[in-house]
């Protein structure tokens, strides 16, 4: 990997931090407005960046968990699941994962994150149309 490689992915890396603060912010102010489209709409736009994003740098992982997170944010979006506590917890959930994916990459562009446990609850809302 040259050094621009290397600089796009710390650069990649530094804004997803703030990407998923942003989106932690969305997810508390969800709690209290859980229909606020708009709302809906900006956690599905950080979701979708985060996830090109990520592809972009080849950071396959990140992006390929982000693609199911956002698939969920997805159905959100369009009504067939419930804006309700339990899938605003696993929305957190999800952010906290990515986190210490970030994390995780910060300290070696080559972690590896185990992320079976966190996308079964991803899909379970999927499966029963909270």
């Amino acid at each position: 990997m040259d050094d621009f490689e290397k600089e796009l992915r710390q650069t990649f890396l530094e804004e997803a931090q703030q990407l998923l603060q942003d989106a932690e912010e969305c997810f508390l102010s969800l709690e209290q407005a859980p229909n606020d489209q708009k709302l809906i709409e900006k956690i599905f736009r950080l979701a979708h960046n985060l996830k090109g994003s990520a592809k972009g740098v080849g950071f396959s992982e990140v992006g390929e968990f982000t693609h199911d997170f956002e698939t969920l944010i997805l159905k959100i979006k369009s009504g067939e699941v419930e804006t309700n506590s339990s899938v605003i917890e696993v929305l957190l959930q999800c952010n906290d994962h990515l986190r210490s994916m970030i994390d995780a990459l910060n300290r070696d562009h080559s972690a590896h994150s185990d992320s079976r446990d966190i996308l079964e609850r991803v899909r379970a809302p999927l499966l029963r149309g909270d």
